[in-house]
């Protein structure tokens, strides 16, 4: 609905504020949180230490972003930056008083208190965007949501946490070492993300920000939306396994499996029905970002591996290893960028960026895979099941006219064609993976861990039929 309410405009000029607050703020990134999960024990002088840490770079990013916001304006020749800077400068600060107490939600496992976390601030931001946006009819509403989400995220972190932090900096040592690596880390990831909007918004103006923006942002729903919160889980669960000394092969493999079984169809499906969906939701002003949602959809349900090596090697410690890749990344991609983003426009920042992605996907592979000295065979074995259940998904749908095609001309013929797809995706995948499985004689895996989620519900929901009956 907000892009039927806003232009491209609107949300390139948010993307160039936002893009640069981000990179104020993920320039001081030092990884309190990350460094607090690892620790074997925690006490209320490590929690203080962390909270103190993590406020004190809020106020000076908040600060930094306050004083620079004038020269951003000015390079990009839109005063209308400004004012919004001023805002994000608040939303900053905002976000690094969050109750630090929050941090056991991952160290205990508790995921559903931390989706809980992520989930209400969103809609809370999705509400105020959409009001507003119906009665401004610009750029604010987009604001008025971000600044919703901070404030409602601070308020749930200490409601949802009844540990009240204090001021501190006793214990600066025992996260200091983990986290030079971690800002060093998120400062090359920074560089490497944003790249591409400066460029584009320097070169090829708001507009094509916009378009890029929400390709991006619709394309890479299955891995914003479902595996970067996984990643999350896997950090938690693979220094639970650190602590206790399981065995890393295993639990590396079996995430990726289960990690690939959904992401699969989810990015698969996204980049097969991209043009009904962005023409049904977004209109017809949008509809040159369809081949980049399509692109970057494929993309987001190859970047499994890199995801789930990057939890690993971050619960692990060994987080020069994961700067030297985000460092080799952000070059490929500035190089492509530079070759690429002149005679092609914007799809040449598409295409440099899929490189930049290739590139990651491959080093962490490396990286990984020698380390650990995992069996570089385990992962066609792992993954052969959903990615035959993913051609045979493709093949029904191209058949069927409903894979990579024009989107239909109404309303309801584009709900039609996104159901129907929707469904019969759902069906062939589904079908075609568990023939896959018994054929492979039923091995435990991330067909099992499904099928036993699966049917404890159904049991649940029998349970509960019964006890009214």
């Amino acid at each position: 609905m907000l892009v039927r309410l806003l232009t491209p405009a609107d949300f390139g000029l948010i993307a160039l504020a936002t893009s640069f607050s981000q990179s104020v703020d993920w320039l001081s990134t030092i990884g309190v949180r990350e460094a607090l999960i690892r620790r074997h024990t925690l006490t209320r002088s490590l929690y203080d230490t962390g909270f103190t840490l993590n406020a004190l770079r809020g106020v000076l990013m908040a600060l930094a972003i306050l004083a620079m916001a004038w020269p951003v304006a000015g390079f990009f020749d839109d005063a209308r930056l400004f004012p919004i800077l001023l805002v994000l400068a608040g939303v900053t600060m905002l976000s690094a008083l969050e109750n630090i107490g929050t941090v056991d939600f991952r160290r205990d496992l508790a995921f559903g208190r931390e989706f809980w976390m992520a989930v209400i601030p969103r809609i809370g931001a999705i509400v105020v965007s959409m009001t507003l946006a119906f009665v401004l009819r610009n750029f604010w509403a987009l604001i008025g949501g971000i600044l919703t989400a901070a404030v409602m995220r601070l308020a749930m972190s200490y409601l949802m946490h009844p540990y009240r932090p204090g001021l501190t900096l006793r214990d600066w040592r025992g996260i200091a070492g983990f986290s030079f690596w971690t800002w060093m880390t998120a400062t090359a990831q920074l560089l490497r993300d944003k790249m591409d909007t400066v460029v584009i918004g320097r070169v090829l103006g708001p507009r094509d920000v916009g378009l890029y923006a929400v390709g991006v942002e619709v394309g890479s729903l299955t891995s914003s939306e479902l595996v970067e919160p996984l990643t999350a889980a896997l950090f938690a669960g693979f220094t639970e396994a650190r602590r206790k000394g399981a065995d890393i092969a295993a639990g590396y493999f079996k995430a990726i499996a289960a990690t690939f079984l959904v992401t699969m169809p989810m990015g698969l499906g996204l980049s097969m029905l991209a043009a009904p969906l962005v023409r049904l939701a977004f209109g017809e002003a949008w509809m040159e970002a369809v081949p980049l949602v399509q692109i970057f959809a494929l993309m987001g349900m190859a970047k499994v591996v890199a995801y789930v090596s990057t939890a690993l090697l971050t619960a692990e410690g060994m987080m020069r290893q994961h700067f030297r890749v985000m460092v080799t990344s952000l070059v490929a991609r500035a190089i492509l960028l530079a070759v690429l983003i002149g005679p092609f426009g914007i799809m040449g920042a598409v295409w440099a960026t899929i490189g930049s992605i290739v590139v990651e996907e491959i080093l962490y592979m490396i990286v990984t895979f020698r380390h650990f000295r995992l069996p570089l065979a385990d992962l066609p074995k792992t993954l052969w099941r959903p990615s035959l259940a993913g051609a045979a998904m493709a093949c029904v749908l191209m058949l069927q006219g409903l894979a990579w095609t024009a989107a239909p001309d109404t309303a309801a013929e584009q709900a039609l064609a996104m159901l129907q797809g929707t469904l019969t995706g759902a069906v062939t995948y589904t079908s075609v993976l568990l023939l896959a499985w018994y054929a492979a004689g039923r091995p435990a895996g991330a067909e099992t861990a499904f099928l036993d989620v699966f049917m404890s519900q159904v049991r649940r929901i029998a349970r509960r039929s019964a006890s009214r009956s």
